[in-house]
């Protein structure tokens, strides 16, 4: 498992860096775990969609690819 940190977040969408998944791949995001799709990569930003309430997470938190 590949692990990064939360750079951003705007509501249900979580930017993160320090990780290389490909498209569509599961994550989970915060130190709550919640889960996440991978929905966009832009160079060193991994753009992920998650599926649960965010408003528990901060940025620097860590993002794990499964």
């Amino acid at each position: 498992m590949e692990k990064g940190v939360i750079y951003r977040i705007a509501g249900p969408v979580v930017v993160a860096k320090g990780i290389k998944p490909r498209m569509y791949d599961v994550c989970r995001v915060g130190n709550e775990k919640l889960m996440g799709e991978v929905i966009q990569i832009e160079g060193e930003k991994v753009i992920i969609q998650v599926y649960e309430d965010t408003s528990g997470i901060k940025p620097g938190e860590p993002v794990i690819n499964t």
